[in-house]
């Protein structure tokens, strides 16, 4: 029998946007690491505003530097093979607090790009860190 976690980023049909569940950090980011895939950890303690937050993720995924630091540009890169062309990726964002209410385009960004990487084969897995998100947890296993 496989480990659960790593059985549960496989599934394409679940992978997207979820709050990450309390706890779970350290055994999510050992069953990407197992799988092979990229870990991108986001809490940009100084980010004060979306701008700021998202050009933090910008330098944290490594995007290139014509990256505009917008929801646009972010979708535009995240679902570029060529600038991430990994099988799968796990990103655990927090500081979310500093996006206001437009918290809800990134996860329709984070969302849409999910959808694009399913429609590759790939699976995209970004956990959000807060709370008091209106958006349904990742399945303990």
């Amino acid at each position: 029998m496989g480990n659960p976690r790593r059985q549960q980023l496989e599934d394409l049909a679940l992978a997207g946007p979820h709050r990450l569940p309390p706890g779970s950090e350290s055994e999510l980011v050992a069953a990407a690491t197992a799988l092979g895939w990229p870990v991108t950890c986001h809490r940009p303690a100084d980010a004060r505003n979306t701008e700021a937050w998202l050009a933090a993720l910008g330098q944290a995924l490594g995007l290139p530097a014509h990256f505009g630091a917008n929801f646009d540009a972010l979708y535009d890169c995240l679902t570029d093979p060529g600038v991430m062309a990994a099988p799968g990726h796990l990103l655990i964002l927090g500081n979310l607090a500093c996006l206001g209410e437009e918290v809800d385009i990134l996860i329709a960004v984070l969302q849409a790009a999910s959808d694009e990487w399913r429609d590759q084969g790939r699976a995209l897995w970004p956990l959000l860190d807060d709370p008091r998100l209106d958006l349904d947890p990742l399945p303990r296993v």
